[in-house]
């Protein structure tokens, strides 16, 4: 499973998890069926970070964690910075149980904006 942020229209962020990253992101942009209502009225600007869970035990968990415990301004942070971890912010999660992944590829492959992370 996969865990990532997107970054939508109004600066706000969409936190979601998948099994294929690539197909939900797919999904959020419209160009197949099954996206969030969220991304329908906040289009997608860009894929802020994605991290894999190694383990496969705590991306539910971690999901609703940085949804509900990270100010924007945290989140923020946390996607700009790959080296900062998910206990620096206070989540109650291993940190080696997430590996992060370079979002770049599918920004540049679907002709999203890089983050700007402000």
């Amino acid at each position: 499973m996969y865990l990532y942020i997107l970054i939508c229209r109004g600066n706000c962020f969409y936190i979601g998890i998948a099994a294929d990253p690539e197909q939900r992101l797919r999904q959020h942009l419209g160009i197949i069926k099954g996206g969030a209502k969220y991304t329908v009225s906040h289009p997608v600007e860009c894929v802020a970070a994605i991290w894999k869970d190694v383990s496969g035990e705590y991306a539910r968990k971690a999901e609703y964690q940085l949804k509900h415990r990270l100010t924007h301004t945290d989140k923020l942070r946390l996607c700009a910075d790959q080296s900062l971890t998910f206990s620096e912010f206070c989540i109650d999660i291993p940190d080696e149980a997430f590996e992060y992944m370079d979002p770049t590829p599918l920004n540049e492959k679907y002709a999203l904006k890089k983050p700007s992370h402000d």
